[in-house]
């Protein structure tokens, strides 16, 4: 055994053990719902793994309409108990290795961070802070509830593709909201390593995938240009899965608890015909307008801040109708120009720019720490507090979509 392995094999040990304390500390740590959704349904949801290297899985969760008077009774837990290593690992990657076309100036304890913490003892010394400072957050959703009768052809369904350092639960507000208002919402957990950790079954073994550190010199268009063909892929495959629940084919769902996973109840439920729509968020949002583009099914799209430097070369058409909605920190003309290009015959292009916000605004993350100043520091906020910028950002989701399910 090397040196080097010996080495790896002490730090797996120490993590162990200091995340085994942290564990018991989490128990310890107050729980926080997220908000209640809004609408006038409450949410189900069912997870989905399928079995197979992630190049040709899927794992994804489903959100759908329930009943008004479903009792949301065990929430589940917001980030799992590998969340908290998970994130800090992919904000350490992020601040010594920020991407190319992604603003910084919201930011404020970047330059700080990086003068007087290595990326060694910012993990350490922000592992402790987040289990004295951070909520618990679990998610005001019921595990498999019963569906909500529809009429017609079936829900509405929007497919949602999280961005960098995220997963299919980082983003669950936006998810659930929607869900409440009578929509069948699939968020894919994308597993190229863009994610802060997540995993895949093949076999009898579950493998875990970490965050890819994504060096930025020459080979970084190639590294992301991979990724969001990736992603494409996996927003396309569950599409292909919505089909097969939708017809009552049997899926092999091999995530942990799937025996508590009713898939049958969905069957006939989704009109995947009319109306089946996109929607992405930063990474998220330059996977959407790719898949869309390769996909007659997709009816339309919405972006949210995407991030286009991973299609930069890539020549692609956008061709269905499209809203895209920056915040204004995040207008960035590189990433409107990829657009612009890939959308010169469509004449149904629409550009917002919402004024309240930064970028990660929109995401759970900010509920996580309660603390203004954190908040600020951290980026997750402006003048404008997270939580007002949720409810508004739903709205701008929600008047999207009536607007095409009328």
């Amino acid at each position: 055994t090397s040196t080097r392995d010996k080495s790896d094999h002490i730090r797996s040990e120490n993590n162990s053990k200091t995340f085994s304390s942290e564990t018991k500390t989490k128990k310890m740590m107050f729980k926080a719902p997220l908000p209640a959704p809004a609408g006038p349904f409450q949410v189900g949801f069912v997870d989905i793994m399928t079995p197979g290297p992630a190049s040709t899985s899927s794992l994804l969760r489903i959100h759908y309409p329930s009943p008004a008077y479903t009792k949301v009774t065990k929430q589940p837990v917001w980030a799992g108990e590998n969340g908290q290593e998970g994130m800090l690992r992919f904000m350490k990657t992020m601040i010594w290795n920020w991407p190319s076309w992604a603003n910084t100036s919201e930011f404020q304890l970047l330059d700080l961070c990086k003068k007087i913490f290595t990326p060694a003892t910012f993990f350490s010394t922000f592992n402790i802070g987040w289990t004295l400072v951070a909520k618990r957050l679990t998610i005001p959703i019921v595990r498999s509830a019963a569906i909500e009768p529809h009429s017609g052809s079936g829900w509405p369904v929007v497919v949602f593709s999280h961005g960098i350092g995220c997963s299919r639960f980082t983003m669950s507000q936006l998810c659930y909201q929607l869900a409440s208002m009578g929509v069948v919402v699939v968020s894919v957990e994308h597993r190229e390593g863009s994610g802060f950790c997540t995993q895949f079954r093949d076999g009898e073994k579950m493998e875990e995938i970490p965050h890819l550190r994504v060096p930025v010199d020459e080979h970084e268009y190639e590294v992301r240009n991979r990724q969001v063909n990736h992603r494409s892929d996996e927003v396309l495959r569950a599409i292909d899965i919505l089909d097969k629940i939708n017809a009552g084919e049997t899926l092999s769902n091999v995530i942990a608890d799937h025996d508590c996973m009713d898939l049958s109840m969905l069957q006939s439920s989704m009109d995947l015909t009319s109306h089946l729509y996109l929607m992405g968020h930063s990474f998220g949002g330059a996977t959407v307008l790719l898949a869309s583009s390769l996909d007659t099914r997709v009816k339309a799209v919405l972006a949210l801040d995407p991030w286009m430097f991973p299609l930069a070369k890539q020549e692609f058409i956008i061709d269905k109708p499209t809203q895209v909605v920056n915040t204004v920190q995040f207008v960035n003309k590189n990433n409107l120009r990829v657009i612009e290009e890939a959308s010169k015959v469509n004449t149904d292009i629409k550009f917002e720019v919402y004024q309240n916000g930064v970028h990660l605004s929109v995401t759970d993350i900010p509920c996580v720490f309660t603390q203004t100043s954190l908040r600020k520091g951290l980026g997750f906020m402006n003048k404008v507090m997270p939580e007002t910028v949720m409810v508004e950002t739903n709205k701008i989701v929600w008047d999207w979509l009536k607007n095409l399910i009328v």
